[in-house]
């Protein structure tokens, strides 16, 4: 008897350009108040670390530079990760800000490759180099 077997698989597919961050945010959730570590960003939500006691579903309150508390819902946890998906999101203006004054320009972990495309802050400087 031939049995076939599947392995089951997940490919996670970013619906939005994600940003490498390495910034020190503050955060509310239940009654924790206090610092969360920002990996990284879209308009629409943002990776972070550091916050004991998230599951899926849970809000949580991001205080990002120089804008009101931004309310946001876990949607996935990956060890100390959490997924976070704003209530609502940046203003593309704000994003584009926030990247410029704040964006890490380190190498890209393991798990940035998974959860992050290139970004085109990455082409553009690529392309604006002399060849």
């Amino acid at each position: 008897m031939l049995l076939n077997t599947i392995e089951d698989t997940v490919v996670y597919v970013p619906r939005a350009e994600r940003v490498s961050f390495d910034l020190m945010v503050r955060a509310r959730f239940g009654e924790y108040r206090g610092p969360a570590l920002m990996k990284n960003l879209t308009c629409g939500g943002a990776r972070v670390e550091g916050i004991a006691g998230l599951r899926c579903g849970d809000k949580v309150t991001l205080c990002l530079p120089l804008l009101a508390p931004k309310e946001a819902t876990v949607m996935w946890l990956l060890g100390d990760d959490a997924g976070l998906e704003f209530d609502r999101p940046l203003h593309p203006d704000i994003f584009e800000d926030l990247v410029l004054h704040h964006a890490s320009r380190r190498e890209r972990t393991d798990t940035d490759r998974l959860t992050q495309i290139n970004n085109r802050y990455e082409r553009e400087e690529a392309e604006n180099l002399p060849h």
